[in-house]
């Protein structure tokens, strides 16, 4: 039984025939006919299958081409996923995992997988014999994971299977966070191989209900709420034996070549990866626009019950020995651990911090600001951190308001919160000088125009960082200087980072650290090559430290 269907792209009802032929690759001559929409472009096959006859044909299917193309898959698997290599190792999704040869590879680089698979021989696979836990035997819809889930999710030679792709990308676009990506392949209608060899070509199947191209695919995509960030072709890995059986479908005057395999078996089992420019690999993030802002600002995932969740606080210290007593007397209950890093002070800081119970670390060399925060996050988040508070212990700011900043994070609201001091006329009510002040509102405004985003300060130095913030991040790419705190929600801003503010107070006395004029003015040159560098980024040029 067969239905007749409209463009999934576009809804059109208009199209022309491409091929209305037997499948001569087919054991039964299977008769198909591909149309093309004469409103969008999308080839899909009119009319098809009926939807319940497709899902018990993928239910049921069992492919040993898999387990005899194993070294084949996992090389190939490794050419996807090294798209990921500089990713923060988080949820991967595999829909459409078959044997799962994919996901163990992306398992032993320290990713936390996931798969769905239709095919109950396949799934099983997965489960039984690469010990896969997260194994789902159906569709996406039935496994029915919760939103802003995943970091990436690989769509690989399944789209083109799906009756319905439009909305299998809609559910994709749910579960991926918003700094998620998608990988998507599938062979291209528009490639060489596809015009030489017509209806015989290997892309060509009954079980393919859609032929896309670079634009339509990209079409797609932009119209389920996805911008494209890299579309290529894809090269695949299989053994000489397979590649010789995929020509000799198509030209038995080959058969020679079977002849002189036949008698070097051995040669056979070899490896060959070819990119033969007929397979489309797409890469994609989440749309920012008006209509999907409201699944962007849905609660990022908390695991923990914000009560369960480890506080800890860090301090940047640099002869911080004389106000280091009032900082901590005024930090609160909730904050489970204090860190102090000291930065080669001249005075007694790091000997002060030891006898008041912190856990003290000690530049042996003077590393600056920047260099400094390094180490405190990284030896926060080693110490199981869901939230690091970065406070100054020279008085400055007032630790009492570390209830409100971290609020929005335990509740999921957000990645990062920052301390205002222009929020409410702080900064002036606590005394920095009118220089600063106005020179702080120039920049935060270019700051805003150029980022795309709205905070009253980006120079802080109370603020509060979610985990997942500092683990998304590559802040050891940062400047070692004052500017590192730019740098740093510049690289948030890529990966889509929630943000918020609290309105807080600021002391200036004369203890308490400030930036002189001169290094100001350095600062800010720094700032505006910050800027710069985003701008060339989101442009096309590749900037490894906002990657």
């Amino acid at each position: 039984m067969s239905t007749k269907v409209l463009c999934n792209l576009c809804g059109a009802d208009h199209q022309e025939i491409v091929y209305d032929t037997k499948l001569s690759n087919h054991p039964d001559d299977i008769q198909v006919r591909i149309v093309k929409c004469l409103k969008c472009g999308l080839i899909y096959t009119n009319p098809r299958p009926a939807i319940g006859e497709i899902r018990i044909n993928d239910e049921s299917m069992t492919d040993q081409y898999y387990i005899q193309e194993e070294k084949g898959l996992r090389q190939s698997a490794n050419f996807i996923l090294n798209y990921f290599k500089n990713e923060k190792k988080g949820r991967l999704l595999d829909v459409g995992c078959a044997t799962g040869f994919l996901l163990d590879e992306a398992r032993k680089q320290g990713w936390e997988v996931y798969g769905v698979e239709p095919s109950a021989w396949a799934a099983d696979y997965a489960k039984n014999q690469l010990q896969l836990p997260n194994i789902v035997q159906g569709s996406l819809n039935e496994a029915n994971y919760p939103a802003n889930f995943f970091d990436v999710v690989i769509f690989n030679n399944v789209i083109e299977h799906l009756s319905e792709p439009k909305e299998s990308l809609e559910q994709i676009r749910r579960v991926l966070k918003p700094s998620g990506i998608i990988c998507c392949n599938t062979p291209d209608v528009d490639s060489l191989a596809s015009k030489v060899f017509g209806s015989k070509w290997w892309g060509i199947k009954q079980a393919h209900l859609y032929y896309f191209n670079r634009h339509t695919l990209s079409d797609m995509f932009e119209a389920t709420g996805f911008v494209p960030l890299k579309v290529r072709s894809h090269a695949r890995s299989f053994t000489i034996n397979h590649w010789i059986y995929k020509l000799l479908a198509y030209r038995p005057a080959f058969g020679f070549l079977r002849s002189w395999l036949d008698q070097r078996p051995a040669w056979t089992k070899k490896l060959l990866c070819i990119d033969i420019g007929d397979q489309i690999e797409i890469f994609a993030r989440k749309s920012r626009q008006l209509k999907y802002l409201h699944e962007l600002e849905m609660p990022v995932e908390v695991e923990k019950p914000k009560d369960k969740m480890k506080v800890t606080v860090v301090l940047p210290a640099y002869n911080a020995a004389s106000t280091l007593k009032k900082t901590l007397a005024d930090v609160p209950s909730r904050v489970d651990e204090i860190i102090l890093v000291d930065d080669c002070s001249k005075d007694n800081t790091a000997e002060l911090a030891r006898s008041l119970g912190l856990k003290v670390f000690v530049h042996e060399n003077n590393t600056g600001y920047g260099g400094n925060q390094k180490t405190c996050y990284k030896n926060a988040l080693a110490g199981g951190a869901d939230v690091v508070i970065m406070l100054h212990p020279d008085y400055q700011y007032d630790p009492t308001a570390i209830p409100a900043l971290i609020e929005p994070i335990l509740k999921g609201r957000a990645n990062a919160v920052f301390g205002s001091r222009m929020m409410k006329g702080g900064a002036l009510e606590g005394g920095m000088p009118l220089w600063k002040h106005n020179a702080n509102i120039l920049l935060t405004a270019l700051e805003n125009v150029v980022l795309g985003i709205y905070l009253t300060e980006y120079h802080s130095g109370f603020r509060a960082y979610s985990a997942t913030y500092l683990n998304s991040v590559n802040y050891e790419a940062n400047s070692d200087g004052f500017v590192f705190d730019t740098e740093i929600i510049v690289q948030g801003v890529v990966k889509y980072m929630k943000f918020e503010e609290v309105p807080i107070r600021t002391r200036y006395f004369d203890e308490a650290s400030s930036i002189k004029l001169w290094p100001s003015i350095v600062y800010g040159l720094n700032i505006l090559k910050t800027m710069l560098k985003f701008v060339l980024h989101k442009n096309g040029f590749r900037i490894k430290q906002f990657e």
